[in-house]
């Protein structure tokens, strides 16, 4: 796998994605447009857990080919989305 083109960096109150050649103190623009100087801290652990800003999230799957999150449509005639984890009773696993 080719390495990714930008990373996820916590601004404002969102994870946006930049650039992965940007370091310390470099002045540059989120993939939505928020401008910022790049951090020399690293983010905290409850940094990480901001949402994800949706809009860098479309331009970053953009970039790559990556299909939108979440998935249009999808369903499949059972009412199930293809690809989540379902409740499976341990009667049925046998246990």
């Amino acid at each position: 796998m080719l390495p990714r083109p930008f990373r996820w960096l916590p601004h404002a109150g969102w994870r946006h994605a930049v650039d992965i050649e940007l370091v310390a103190y470099d002045q540059a623009a989120t993939l939505c447009g928020e401008e910022l100087v790049i951090p020399a801290a690293r983010p905290t652990k409850q940094e990480w857990c901001w949402p994800t800003c949706a809009a860098c999230d479309a331009a970053w799957r953009a970039a790559e080919g990556i299909l939108p999150f979440p998935r249009q449509g999808g369903a499949a005639s059972d009412g199930k989305v293809p690809g989540r984890w379902t409740h499976v009773s341990p009667s049925v696993m046998g246990l």
